[in-house]
């Protein structure tokens, strides 16, 4: 008897460590919509005016990865802030899988959303915001005076 208790228990453990996600991965169409929901919210997050995702294509999907709880999902971009007559845009055009656009997870009640996770939040530039503020050319290369 006990040596059967500690072979389901051993059974179980190796399904939590093989399937932690619980779940299949999410498919494209289910991940555009939450995908396109971040992406509104994060540029939101720096524009009083409205915000539009011009451009949206997720190139991959990737495998479940344990220490984000989620998908890493790679797309190009594209996303809009008017504000008045001027307009900003937060873009990414890069292909390569070298670096995600986000992670989607499965919510608890159904369907998915997407986040980034929080170890990337604390390596984002604290100064981004008054940096994109300044007016254009404010901010030169360190060698843009220099003679050649």
């Amino acid at each position: 008897m006990a040596y059967a208790a500690r072979l389901l228990v051993l059974g179980l453990s190796v399904l939590l460590l093989v399937g932690c996600s619980g779940s299949k991965k999410p498919t494209v169409a289910e991940v555009e919509p939450a995908l396109r929901t971040f992406l509104t919210m994060e540029k939101g997050r720096s524009c009083a005016g409205s915000v539009t995702v011009d451009h949206l294509t997720i190139t991959k999907i990737g495998e479940y990865e344990e220490k984000y709880v989620g998908w890493p999902v790679y797309a190009t971009f594209a996303v809009t802030c008017v504000e008045g007559s001027s307009f900003s845009t937060w873009s990414n055009d890069d292909t390569s899988t070298t670096s995600f656009t986000s992670v989607v997870r499965e919510k608890l009640n159904g369907g998915y959303e997407c986040y980034i996770p929080e170890q990337y939040r604390q390596r984002e530039n604290p100064l981004a915001p008054q940096i994109e503020a300044l007016p254009p050319g404010t901010i030169q290369s360190p060698d843009a005076g220099r003679r050649r």
